[in-house]
């Protein structure tokens, strides 16, 4: 692509936000933004159209493809005759023989042309596979591309791991590149290297969404290369630190929401449909009708029968307080618990008292 601005003999097509299917007076055709700016050029083409997807449909003649062996050889359907039609990808430049076959992965959009992948990246990276092998992180941070692609010499040396699969990615906000994938964490934040051998951590910031960035240092850079090796444990320790701390955080929110629950279930009572118990507040039901038969609450508790004879204890909101296997319960206002456990045995057990 380029930023010079050539002069406009034709014009083909327009599209509502500017772009311009040309023809240029050297003779090439191609597409300009609404400031004049060329977005691509190309010889041997007649005529440009726009096509869905941000495609652009190029026509040339039979006489000149065959007589052209980049544009006769060029990848397309198998069952495709018309050798004259060609398609360009606006996002990346590739030009197809045919129009390929879009995926979407979350916010990923490749495309595949026979038995190979195109990223749809302005540095187009192709690879020969399936869109079964294709594969986002849970979290839609990165796609991984490709298995056990071959890296060049140069590339390989600037490589810390020597990875049993190497793999290319794309990174989510990224639409410039695709990335070497050599470590991913527990919360999906992964190490990537790009083709010069430059590092990345790069994590997804929750609130915002977007992929956050930090640049580790060049693989190919001797001295450097141990501080990456440290960086990327020190990141290790980090992220587990951090997945603890979210997951005691959740946990506490989680136990916030539940006491303010429990806190304005303050008339809860029994009711029975169709032979079974369950438990409602203002004619809202709270716990569905699942229970043989369900007490009166003793404070925020309920004893519940769940088979014949069979009894176990519920808070008011249906959480299990003590799984159904005894005898039987009786509960105390103090939060004592008495079970039955056996003929006529008794086994006493403290309930661990909400917070309200």
């Amino acid at each position: 692509m380029s930023n010079e601005k050539l002069g406009i003999a034709e014009i083909f097509d327009t599209r509502e936000d500017g772009l311009k299917c040309v023809r240029f007076e050297s003779g090439e055709v191609g597409v300009v933004d609404v400031h004049g700016k060329v977005l691509f050029a190309k010889r041997n083409f007649k005529h440009a159209t726009f096509a869905a997807h941000d495609f652009v449909k190029l026509r040339s003649s039979r006489p000149v493809v065959m007589n052209n062996p980049e544009l006769r050889y060029m990848l397309r359907d198998e069952d495709c005759s018309c050798i004259h039609i060609f398609y360009v990808d606006l996002k990346s430049g590739q030009l197809f023989g045919s129009m390929p076959k879009l995926h979407r992965y979350g916010d990923f959009e490749v495309a595949f042309l026979r038995d190979y992948l195109f990223t749809r990246t302005k540095n187009c990276y192709s690879v020969e596979t399936d869109p079964s092998f294709v594969r986002s992180a849970k979290n839609g941070l990165y796609l991984i591309l490709s298995f056990c692609d071959t890296p060049e010499g140069d590339v390989l040396r600037k490589m810390i791991y020597r990875l049993r699969d190497n793999r290319k990615c794309q990174i989510k906000g990224d639409d410039v590149g695709t990335y070497w994938l050599m470590v991913e964490y527990e919360d999906e934040s992964v190490v990537v290297m790009d083709d010069e051998g430059t590092y990345y951590y790069v994590r997804l910031e929750k609130k915002t969404g977007k992929a956050v960035w930090s640049e580790l240092g060049n693989g190919g850079n001797l001295m450097e290369r141990s501080l990456i090796h440290m960086s990327i444990e020190d990141i290790r320790i980090e992220v587990r630190t951090r997945m603890k701390q979210e997951k005691e955080e959740a946990t506490k929110a989680a136990e916030r929401q539940r006491s303010r629950v429990i806190k304005a279930l303050s008339s809860v009572v029994p009711f029975q449909i169709g032979g079974k118990w369950g438990l409602k507040q203002n004619g809202r039901i709270v716990v569905p009708a699942t229970y043989r038969t369900i007490q009166a609450p003793v404070g925020k508790y309920c004893a519940v029968e769940k088979y014949p004879g069979i009894w176990g204890v519920i808070a008011v909101d249906g959480k299990v307080e003590i799984e159904a296997k005894y005898e039987g319960v009786e509960i105390r206002p103090d939060g004592t618990v008495e079970l039955t456990v056996g003929k006529g045995k008794i086994k006493k057990l403290k309930i661990k008292k909400l917070k309200f």
